[in-house]
């Protein structure tokens, strides 16, 4: 894989988790990350979002801050997620927030909050691995 790719052509699975695209505050890194899920993701009828779905939007945030603050030149593997869960997201606009905590040599760990309708539906704290890329 080549650094470019991660920032030209979002991974198939943020397509599919209806993706909207994303913003990075370089100076505080931090990301916001836009996603639009509809009933195929929800349970109870089609009115509750699976919690594997709202788990994956928390990881992929946490995720990309890490590749974005190094530029793409690493990419991360989760090694832990904890994930707490406050209220149910039903189908509809998402907004993930990840940001790094601390920064060591291999590890990185990371926490998000998941937002619907500025309400917070969800949380989680990762470590992650570094991955370095090669072009």
């Amino acid at each position: 894989m080549k650094k470019s790719d991660l920032f030209e052509a979002p991974p198939n699975f943020l397509k599919i988790l209806g993706s909207e695209g994303y913003d990075y505050d370089e100076e505080n890194e931090i990301i916001s990350m836009k996603f639009n899920l509809n009933s195929d993701f929800a349970h109870t009828l089609g009115t509750i979002i699976q919690g594997g779905f709202i788990t994956a939007m928390l990881d992929a945030s946490m995720g990309h801050v890490v590749t974005r603050k190094y530029n793409g030149d690493y990419n991360s593997a989760t090694l832990s997620l904890n994930v707490q869960f406050l209220r149910a997201g039903e189908p509809g606009p998402f907004e993930a927030i990840g940001k790094i905590n601390k920064l060591g040599r291999s590890i990185v760990f990371t926490s998000s909050e998941l937002f619907q309708n500025d309400k917070l539906i969800a949380t989680a704290t990762a470590s992650n691995m570094l991955i370095p890329l090669n072009e």
